[in-house]
């Protein structure tokens, strides 16, 4: 079985990336979803195309409180399954290293193969996030742990920012195949990873905190446009990123995006009641909730 981990930080399109993967899957596919928060959202997303099993590891980190129901998940996958290919999508606040730590006393065992890691960032705040330190051992191991590295959200910025990226991650990548993309698509090199258990492993401390959301209860859309612009002027507090698949006042569902600044709305398919989730540092948790429950 072959194994395709897919990183990045917080909303640089890791989710996106998975259904482009699935979209052009020639065999059967399993996919395990880990996210930072109370609850999932990214498994409502992922079109599940030929999908055999979906894995949801939610609330906690995949490469640390969650390693051990990892390997669990992934023993199941293969002995009930079988796939082709199994994708793996840790959380945007997990690392590659933890998985490949955790999974391979059991690779030979029960016949992993590990397929290029991919790893992602946003081309609009990959650099100010970097220089701004605070992720620096998320990043260091993210990027020197992959041998694709997307600059995704390409048309956000310009090409000088975009050689500026590419000069950074080289300080920490001399290896990997860089490719500049917008919405994650792009045609994947295929390969197996040669390097063995020679990673670099960083124990990153994050200190983040979340708001979830779950309720039968519809949100007005407008109220939510309100709250992106009131979280991008800071109102609350630094709020990294916010997703959500929620119904609408109106009639129907919505799948929401924020990520930095930046946000967007889609219409959704049918779903099981609203789902929201904040994702930041010391935030004003209470003003948030008091202003998306009034």
């Amino acid at each position: 079985m072959k194994i395709k981990i897919i990183s990045g930080f917080l909303g640089a399109g890791k989710t996106t990336c998975i259904r482009n993967v699935l979209k052009k899957a020639d065999g059967n596919m399993a996919v395990i979803v880990n996210e930072f928060g109370d609850i999932g959202i990214d498994a409502e997303a992922v079109n599940k195309g030929n999908v055999v099993d979906m894995v949801e590891l939610p609330s906690g980190c995949i490469c640390c409180t969650l390693a051990k129901d990892l390997v669990s998940a992934v023993k199941e996958i293969k002995t009930k399954f079988n796939p082709d290919r199994l994708v793996i999508e840790p959380s945007g606040l997990a690392v590659p290293s933890g998985i490949l730590e955790a999974l391979e006393p059991i690779k030979e065992k029960y016949e992993l193969e590990f397929e290029a890691i991919i790893g992602i960032v946003d081309a609009d705040g990959f650099l100010s996030n970097i220089h701004s330190g605070l992720f620096g051992d998320f990043y260091t191991d993210q990027l020197a742990n992959s041998d694709i590295i997307l600059i995704n959200k390409a048309d956000l910025v310009n090409e000088k920012t975009i050689k500026a990226i590419e000069e950074e991650l080289r300080k920490y990548n001399f290896h990997a195949i860089i490719l500049t993309t917008v919405n994650c698509e792009t045609d994947l090199p295929d390969f197996i990873r040669e390097h063995g258990t020679e990673y670099l492993h960083l124990h990153f401390d994050h200190d983040f905190d979340s708001v979830a959301i779950t309720t039968d209860e519809a949100f007005d859309h407008n109220l939510l446009v309100e709250i992106m612009e009131e979280m991008k002027a800071g109102k609350y507090g630094v709020i990294y990123r916010a997703k959500g698949i929620y119904k609408k006042s109106g009639g129907g569902f919505e799948k929401m995006d924020y990520v930095q600044g930046n946000y967007d709305f889609e219409e959704f398919p049918e779903a099981e009641g609203s789902k929201l989730i904040f994702i930041g540092k010391d935030f004003d948790r209470d003003a948030l909730k008091e202003k998306l429950t009034s």
